[in-house]
């Protein structure tokens, strides 16, 4: 039997299910909270991807998160954003501490928790990629949230026209989309051009907002009827890097 978690009933469970399991500094304990493959994308420019969970707890390492003092994190309380029967836009964040019970760190992210099977498990991590304290430049934070809703606008834009190009020049690659149990990495342009130039389908009454905000990154939530009339919702990440905002990641409710 494990001595650590590996089943849980709800999308809040895995997701506090993951700060016990990184505070445990067990791989194989944390590698248990995941849906797999499992893949975290950081609007500062990182993405991991994780194939199986022996990848994952066999590239867990505290050593240099221990250097700074770390002795615990706190996952702030979770909102749901979107949500079906097997997946949910978790949105969230953390702060870590040291033994003074001081912060050193903060971070917001949305997690997607999916169920794949008969247990719920964290599928990826779209991060703002920015530590910070409450203390940025207000004005900086309302200036990459206008740019980062301005993206996905256009996105959202080109999409609807079957424009694939366009879309393409408004992503990072390789651009992460997430479903249930399954993580689809679009290596470059070349290929979402072609994936949006074969859409057949169609939206109206397109929302967009952000759902977190950072300087560096924004997290963006899009809300939008299909041709049925049923509504479709998305959290997409998008990221500065020199200057320029990009969508590095999708996720859709399905």
């Amino acid at each position: 039997m494990n001595e650590y978690k590996t089943h849980f009933d709800t999308p809040e469970d895995a997701y506090f299910g993951f700060f016990e399991a990184d505070a445990s500094q067990n791989g194989d304990a944390w590698a248990a909270v995941m849906s797999y493959p499992h893949v975290r994308v950081d609007a500062s420019g990182r993405t991991a991807y994780y194939d199986t969970a022996r990848d994952y707890a066999d590239n867990a390492d505290w050593t240099s998160r221990v250097a700074t003092g770390w002795v615990l994190t706190r996952g702030r309380e979770p909102v749901r954003l979107h949500e079906s029967p097997n997946k949910v836009h978790l949105v969230g964040g953390w702060t870590r501490y040291n033994a003074d019970d001081d912060p050193i760190l903060w971070n917001r992210v949305t997690y997607i928790v999916t169920k794949p099977a008969d247990s719920w498990g964290i599928q990826a991590r779209f991060a703002l990629g920015t530590y910070y304290d409450g203390r940025d430049d207000e004005t900086a934070i309302v200036q990459a949230t206008e740019a980062a809703i301005g993206q996905v606008r256009r996105y959202c834009d080109a999409l609807e026209k079957s424009d694939g190009d366009a879309c393409a020049s408004l992503c990072r690659f390789p651009l992460i989309e997430v479903g249930v149990g399954a993580v689809t990495r679009i290596e470059d342009g070349t290929k979402l051009a072609q994936q949006v130039n074969e859409r057949t389908t169609s939206v109206s009454n397109i929302e967009v907002e952000a759902a977190q905000s950072g300087p560096e990154g924004v997290l963006v939530a899009v809300t939008a009827d299909d041709a049925s009339g049923n509504s479709e919702q998305s959290i997409l990440v998008v990221s500065r890097l020199a200057d320029a905002w990009q969508i590095a990641g999708i996720s859709k409710m399905l």
